[in-house]
């Protein structure tokens, strides 16, 4: 989550903010940041599925969907490895 720490930052300021222009500003920087980091090779849906967790904290199924995502990519990842004993 600390590569996300940035936009969990916009987003409260978001939550916690009434004036809509202000708000505006910091819709846009969520777009910015949210360019940014896909540009550094962020997974997008991952992102995507984060975005929806943290524009609405009570969504329950945001938060499963996420964690199911991240689950099933801690998976992949392991999956894919070729550990020493299997060489031998």
């Amino acid at each position: 989550m600390t590569g996300f720490s940035k936009l969990n930052n916009l987003y409260w300021q978001i939550r916690y903010t009434r004036i809509k222009a202000v708000r505006r500003k910091y819709y846009r920087y969520i777009v910015k940041e949210k360019k940014r980091l896909i540009d550094s090779g962020v997974d997008a849906e991952e992102l995507r599925l984060l975005c929806r967790h943290l524009s609405n904290l009570r969504n329950e199924q945001a938060e499963l969907r996420l964690e199911a995502y991240r689950k099933t990519l801690k998976e992949n990842r392991t999956s894919g490895v070729i550990f020493f004993s299997d060489l031998t």
